[in-house]
């Protein structure tokens, strides 16, 4: 007796032959065990109040009419339906994607920013850059919210100054950030930008150094 293995797209047939050539046993992989579910993204950033729908793609696309359930590892953080990603607290958590009957999954790292948002009667100094911002070789659009990061009295990160995005009369656009601190000179001063539109937050290699009642930058 010898046996024959052949493979047919993705499916697997396994068939013996006798010596009169009767076969005697066919096997096939049922379509939902070589099925795969993917997330499109497996880290996102959202600040608190922004949503972002999370692509999910199941494959082969037969399978792909077959019901997604959505979960959330802890809803005081983010809440999700039909993959999209609603923000509601600051902290770290997750969200899954299941089919198949729970046999398939994907699982999203999401990390909620609270609100940037700067008091600025509570420094003493501040200053203001005139910038031009691009991200990945791309100009700044309103969709993007340029921070200015320095630190507190603690040594915790605190945000300085916030970007406002403006276009000239002649169509030129550019950032105006206002920056603040409590001293006067000297202290170091990074720049980090949160892209709504990607779900995700970049921090810039170049730093600044505050400088009292000083402009930097023109149009």
């Amino acid at each position: 007796m010898r046996y024959l293995k052949t493979i047919f797209g993705m499916l697997a047939v396994v068939i013996g032959l006798s010596g009169c050539g009767k076969p005697f046993e066919v096997e096939e992989l049922p379509e939902e065990q070589l099925a795969e579910l993917t997330m499109g993204r497996h880290t996102i950033d959202l600040m608190v109040g922004d949503t972002f729908q999370v692509p999910t793609k199941v494959t082969p696309d037969s399978l792909a009419g077959r019901g997604i359930y959505w979960e959330s590892a802890d809803t005081t953080i983010v809440r999700i339906s039909e993959g999209k990603v609603v923000a509601l607290a600051p902290g770290e958590t997750s969200v899954k994607a299941i089919a198949m009957a729970g046999e398939k999954s994907d699982t999203c790292h999401v990390r909620v920013l609270p609100l940037w948002v700067i008091d600025p009667y509570v420094f003493r100094y501040d200053m203001v850059v005139y910038a031009d911002v691009k991200v990945n070789n791309q100009n700044a659009h309103d969709n993007m919210v340029v921070g200015v990061f320095g630190q507190d009295e603690d040594g915790l990160s605190q945000l300085k100054g916030l970007g406002n995005l403006r276009r000239s009369a002649d169509g030129l656009t550019y950032m105006q950030l206002r920056i603040y601190s409590n001293n006067d000179n000297g202290e170091p001063l990074s720049v980090k930008c949160y892209d709504r539109s990607q779900a995700l937050l970049m921090e810039s290699n170049d730093r600044l150094t505050f400088e009292n009642n000083s402009t930097l930058g023109t149009l």
